[in-house]
C-alpha cells in the first residue's frame, strides 16, 4: 500500500466509529472500540514478528512502575504504551526501508485535528498506527516532543563521527522513553520525576545497545554517514556498559529485567527481514531494468 499519510488524517471517520459500546472506557483515549476491520488490521501489524521487540516493552515499563510504587490503571497504561511502541517500531522500519522524509508526513498527521481510522486502515501500516496513536495524544506538548525526536533522528543520519553518533543515539533513546512517560502520565496517580528520569536513562542505554547490535548492518544499508572501525565499536560498547552498569548499581532489583531486555534485543529479527526486503527490492529493480 502507498503511504499517503496526510490523507489518512484529513478524512474524518464516520459511521463505524460512532457505534456505542457499554464496555468502552473513555480514559483509554480511543473514542469508541475499533471497528472489526480496523481492529484486525491493527492486530496483524502487532503480531508481525519484526515488531515483537517493541510489543514487549510496555510490560517491562509497567514492571518499572511497580518497582517505583506508583499507582495507576495498568490495563490502560499497557494499551497506551503498546500503541506508542508499535508506532515507534513501524516508523523506525519505514525510515530504514524507504526514505527519511516520511517522518515529516507523520508529524503532519499528529498535528492534524481529525482522527480518520477508516481511511488510515486503507492507506498503510504507517497511517494506521499513526492514527491510533493520535487518539492517545492529549496536547501539543507531546507533539512538540515528537518534532524534537525527529530532528534528532535527522541529525543522527548525517553525523560523521562515532562521538557525535553516540550523542545522537543517547538523545533519541532518551526522548523516545520520555515521550512514553508523558503519554502515560495522565494515567498515573502521582507525577514522578524520578520515574521519568529513570526511563530516559534506560532509553539512552537501550538505544546504545541497539546501535551496538545494528551498527554493521546500518552501515551496510547506507544508514550511516561514516564508516565504523574497530575502535568505534569499542567506544560504543564501553559507553553502553558504563551507563548500563551504573543503572544496575542504582537499581539492583531491576537487573533481571535489564537482562531480559538485552536478550530480547539480541533476538530481534528485523535485520533478517530488512535484508530479505532489500534483496527483493534489488531483484525487482534489476527485472525492471531488463524489461
Amino acid at each position: 500500500m502507498s503511504v499517503t499519510i496526510p490523507a489518512a488524517i484529513d478524512e474524518v471517520s464516520r459511521s463505524s466509529l460512532s457505534r456505542p459500546s457499554v464496555h468502552h472506557n473513555p480514559a483509554s483515549g480511543l473514542p469508541e472500540p475499533l471497528p472489526p476491520d480496523i481492529d484486525n488490521a491493527y492486530r496483524a501489524i502487532a503480531e508481525d514478528p519484526q515488531y515483537k521487540h517493541f510489543i514487549n516493552i510496555p510490560v517491562r515499563i509497567i514492571q518499572c512502575i511497580d518497582y517505583f510504587g506508583i499507582a495507576g490503571n495498568r490495563e490502560l497504561i499497557k494499551e497506551r504504551l503498546q500503541s506508542y511502541y508499535l508506532f515507534i517500531g513501524v516508523i523506525d522500519n519505514a525510515l530504514d526501508l524507504t526514505q527519511i522524509g516520511i517522518g515529516a508526513g507523520v508529524l503532519d498527521c499528529l498535528e492534524a485535528r481529525s482522527r480518520a481510522l477508516e481511511e488510515a486502515c486503507r492507506q498503510s501500516d504507517v497511517s494506521l498506527v499513526t492514527a491510533i496513536l493520535k487518539c492517545h495524544i492529549q496536547n501539543d506538548f507531546i507533539v512538540n516532543k515528537f518534532h524534537k525526536l525527529y530532528r534528532e533522528v535527522l541529525r543522527e543520519r548525517v553525523t560523521a563521527s562515532i562521538e557525535t553518533y553516540m550523542s545522537c543515539r543517547i538523545g533519541v533513546g532518551s526522548l523516545t522513553a520520555e515521550l512514553s512517560y508523558w503519554l502515560i502520565q495522565p494515567l498515573l496517580k502521582d507525577e514522578s520525576n524520578s520515574l521519568c528520569e529513570f526511563m530516559k536513562q534506560v532509553g539512552a542505554v537501550g538505544c546504545l545497545i541497539d546501535s551496538l547490535i545494528d551498527l554493521r548492518s546500518d552501515h551496510r544499508f547506507g544508514l550511516l554517514a561514516f564508516t565504523p572501525v574497530a575502535r568505534d565499536y569499542l567506544r560504543l560498547l564501553m559507553n553502553a556498559f558504563r551507563r548500563g552498569f551504573g543503572l544496575s548499581i542504582r537499581h539492583p532489583g531491576l537487573c533481571l529485567l535489564f537482562l531480559q531486555a538485552i536478550i530480547d534485543n539480541l533476538r530481534d529479527p528485523r535485520d533478517y527481514i530488512r535484508i530479505d526486503r532489500r534483496l527483493t527490492a534489488n531483484q525487482k529493480d534489476r527485472a525492471a531494468s531488463v524489461a
